[in-house]
């Protein structure tokens, strides 16, 4: 029980702290959950160009969250997979 109350109050100190970031950070949860729905059911004629869309938004703003918070190993790990997806995007664009 004491785990879901720590939960909680990290949920609301979080909130009250930053409620951008708050949000930016539900945005890139939604964004990584809808992409992962929408790869599951389109297999195998998966919609590329709307599923990197959602990806690469959620990673920015995770990325950008990251950097609030001062979390360089995270952070790292968002603009690599930006710049992974982006490449990738361009890649199909230009094909």
């Amino acid at each position: 029980m004491d785990f879901i109350l720590n939960t909680l109050e990290y949920v609301k100190r979080d909130y009250t702290e930053n409620r951008i970031r708050f949000f930016a950070e539900i945005f890139s949860w939604a964004c990584s959950v809808i992409s992962a729905i929408i790869f599951a059911a389109t297999v195998p004629t998966v919609p590329v160009i709307p599923l990197y869309s959602i990806f690469i938004s959620g990673c920015c703003a995770a990325a950008w969250t990251c950097w609030t918070r001062g979390s360089f190993g995270l952070l790292a790990n968002y603009v690599f997979l930006i710049t992974i997806d982006c490449i990738g995007l361009a890649r199909m664009l230009l094909n």
